[in-house]
């Protein structure tokens, strides 16, 4: 019959691990960053999606396609990168 580790058990081993196993194990342990936090990071607030929605609003006639949305797009992006290389 085996016996579960303590905590202590796991500590005492994991400290005779190589240091880049340690290195492993500590970040594992370390929870990730929530969104909200990435952003703090970087200065940055949380995404307005109802801001962008209204930004948005008559972009695009709502009676077209996605599909004809996505070939404009498409073409315009070819023709601005046709301008810029011989407008450099």
């Amino acid at each position: 019959m085996t016996t579960t580790p303590t905590l202590e058990d796991v500590l005492r081993a994991a400290q005779q691990l190589p240091i880049s196993d340690q290195q492993l194990l500590t970040e594992l342990l370390e929870p990730p960053k929530t969104i909200e936090q990435l952003a703090q990071e970087q200065g940055i607030g949380p995404f307005d999606f109802e801001g962008a929605r209204s930004e948005a609003t008559g972009i695009w006639p709502e009676d077209e396609s996605i599909d004809d949305f996505l070939a404009y797009l498409y073409e315009s992006r070819r023709e601005g990168s046709d301008e810029s290389e011989l407008n450099p």
